[in-house]
């Protein structure tokens, strides 16, 4: 238990990349700053040191204890269905928006076995990855995507819990987005607000909008995209709708339809 937590700090491509040794155990252990880290790797290769790096650091100083444990964010991942499969239905008028509704599975401990969640979405996109368990939809043209997360809350309540620490579960390195694929390069949650929860759904609800960098696997290109977050709290737990579209046709009808796709979502009491 004396022995002190390590680092790794290897150079890939633009970015620096900061991982804890795997062989040892960080849970209790000090750690380096993640300043010194950073020089260290600016040492070795000069002016590399972008907001990838940086992310990077951030994250490593966080998985090696330095984020006060009461706020440390838990990755957020898929949202379990408690059913094989959900029920799509259209909406008037036919050919422009579908009803997704399902039942969710709750986590041990949880008051009720599972809780109804239903949202529109536009019909073009389609359902993948059902075979997760999870709920994730994609319009394969224009990139827009919707996913349903969930995590635990840091001890605090809905409405009290800091924006940053939602950017911090959605996009953490083990969470649900960076499992797909995805990788990012920066984010920033722009805003937050309370919202009124409609009639029988969960009380506390709240809204964040975000953005955030991507790096595209084929070109390596950094690509920026904008997200609509709709969180409603049950039993100290987080179930997130995330509604993301492409920064160059967001004002072009991608923030109109991802808000709608976020204003519907609905995440029932239970039991």
């Amino acid at each position: 238990s004396g022995s002190p937590s390590r680092l790794r700090v290897s150079l890939e491509g633009s970015r620096v990349a900061v991982r804890p040794a795997l062989s040892q155990s960080h849970t209790h252990a000090p750690m380096l700053s993640p300043i010194l880290l950073v020089a260290a790797a600016a040492t070795r290769s000069p002016g590399i040191l972008n907001r990838r790096a940086m992310l990077s650091v951030t994250t490593a100083a966080a998985v090696a204890g330095r984020v006060a444990p009461s706020l440390a964010a838990e990755p957020a991942t898929f949202a379990q269905r408690f059913s094989v499969s959900g029920n799509i239905s259209p909406l008037p008028p036919l050919g422009q928006y579908s009803r997704y509704e399902d039942q969710l599975s709750t986590p041990k401990g949880s008051k009720a076995l599972s809780l109804p969640v239903r949202f529109d979405f536009p019909q073009q996109l389609l359902q993948i990855g059902r075979s997760l368990g999870g709920i994730q939809f994609v319009d394969g043209s224009s990139g827009l995507k919707i996913y349903v997360l969930r995590a635990s809350l840091p001890g605090t309540s809905l409405a009290e819990t800091p924006k940053k620490w939602f950017g911090e579960a959605i996009f953490s390195p083990d969470g649900q987005i960076a499992r797909e694929g995805v990788e990012i390069d920066a984010y920033k949650v722009t805003s937050a607000k309370e919202l009124e929860a409609p009639a029988g759904a969960a009380e506390a609800r709240r809204r964040l909008a975000l953005k955030y960098t991507v790096i595209t696997p084929a070109n390596q290109r950094a690509t920026d995209r904008f997200a609509f977050v709709d969180a409603y709290e049950v039993d100290g737990i987080a179930y997130l709708l995330v509604a993301s579209g492409g920064a160059t046709k967001w004002e072009g009808g991608e923030k109109e339809r991802c808000e709608r796709v976020a204003d519907s979502f609905f995440i029932g009491r239970g039991a």
